[in-house]
């Protein structure tokens, strides 16, 4: 944990491109409905809106290998911040098989960078993820286990706090830029009353907040707001398959 802290402090970029783990022939139509979905909700793909807000469901780590996988096959790079170690490799390379690309060359365009603290998520946030997007030309960033690494009863909560606003102060500077960041956020068993004010906090900065579910074997994508009812249900077992299986 020191090590990723440092190394922040010291180059400003700790990212890293993923080697892929392993590389398996696939078809396109086992993943296709997922994209589909994900591109008529316009997550995060052809949306003006800059802070997008997915929680509930832990399959929204997935919807994210899924997202990151879709802006590279639209020929953008990607960065990607996981503070929840979910980010896989292996996913992301059935996927690009699934579409006839070299799983290589897919994975190079996803830059990631892990934390495993809050202090460690806001230093990667505030201080690291301008000069990524600059340096790898990315215009999106997808923001995993933000509320993982907040939980820790050891922390102050008014530290806690304040690396909590620095992240929204960054985050709408990046905004502001015009670079879309993309928060995954699972609802987690146990929340510190601190974690709680933070997940509402980024709620309502959010531009599109959308609820993942799942009932009765399907997972449903249901958008909140005002005048805003859109929602999409998919087979779980379609997400979860893998590609090639």
């Amino acid at each position: 944990m020191q090590a990723v802290i440092q190394t922040a402090e010291a180059t400003q970029l700790p990212f890293a491109e993923v080697e892929p783990q392993n590389e398996l022939h696939g078809r396109r139509g086992e993943t296709s409905e997922w994209f589909l979905a994900l591109r008529h909700a316009q997550i995060p793909f052809d949306s003006d809106d800059r802070l997008i807000m997915m929680y509930g469901h832990a399959l929204v780590f997935r919807l994210g290998l899924y997202a990151a996988t879709e802006r590279v096959l639209a020929g953008e790079p990607v960065v990607y911040l996981d503070g929840a170690n979910t980010f896989d490799p292996f996913v992301v390379g059935q996927l690009a098989r699934a579409h006839r690309r070299q799983p290589r060359a897919v994975l190079s365009m996803i830059h990631v960078a892990r934390a495993y603290t809050g202090h460690q998520m806001e230093r990667l946030i505030s201080d690291c993820l301008m000069f990524a997007l600059e340096r790898y030309q990315s215009r999106m960033a997808i923001l995993s286990g933000l509320f993982d690494t907040h939980y820790d009863q050891a922390v102050p909560e008014h530290d806690e706090m304040r690396f909590f606003g620095r992240i929204m102060e960054a985050s709408q500077r990046l905004t502001q830029q015009g670079h879309v960041l993309l928060f995954l956020c699972p609802q987690l068993s146990v929340m510190t009353h601190m974690a709680q004010r933070c997940f509402e906090r980024l709620r309502l900065q959010a531009d599109r907040v959308i609820r993942v579910g799942e009932e009765r074997g399907l997972v449903k994508l249901q958008e909140e707001g005002e005048g805003v009812g859109q929602s999409w249900e998919i087979a779980r077992t379609a997400l979860e398959k893998r590609p090639g299986k």
